[in-house]
């Protein structure tokens, strides 16, 4: 028998089935990496609002707090709405949207992605060229 496992390139097992190979939903739909980006995105913005309020209360206290409402806003909120625009579309759908958004409207990576509105036809069109014939002297 024939103990060693193939694997891919990517690390990734060859016998196993496809869905076994994707990233799990941690919470609330989010995968691992997702969470941890919503929770830092809502600690950044706790920390935004909570310093100003710290100052005016006088209360260091209220940063960190809001920095824990801000993470659980955000994490519950956007778990909730990513849950919903991901809901039966692929799995890398997220990041390829992410990555036209970033090429069309801010121009970053345009190098990478092909940005072409308009009408695509599946005819094919005849170039006239001059008959080049190989005898000429």
């Amino acid at each position: 028998m024939n103990d060693a496992i193939e694997c891919l390139a990517d690390g990734t097992l060859v016998f196993l089935p496809e869905r076994l190979n994707r990233d799990p939903a941690v919470l609330r739909g989010l995968t691992n990496d997702e969470m941890w980006l919503a929770l830092g995105t809502g600690a950044l913005l706790g920390l935004l609002l909570g310093v100003p309020l710290a100052l005016a209360t006088a209360s260091i206290a209220v940063a960190p707090t809001s920095m824990i409402a801000g993470m659980a806003l955000v994490l519950f909120a956007g778990g909730t709405l990513l849950r919903q625009a991901k809901r039966a579309r692929p799995e890398t759908w997220l990041y390829r949207k992410l990555e036209w958004v970033l090429a069309s409207r801010w121009l970053l990576g345009r190098g990478s992605l092909i940005l072409y509105s308009g009408s695509w036809t599946v005819r094919r069109s005849r170039r006239l060229r001059p008959a080049l014939s190989r005898w000429q002297p």
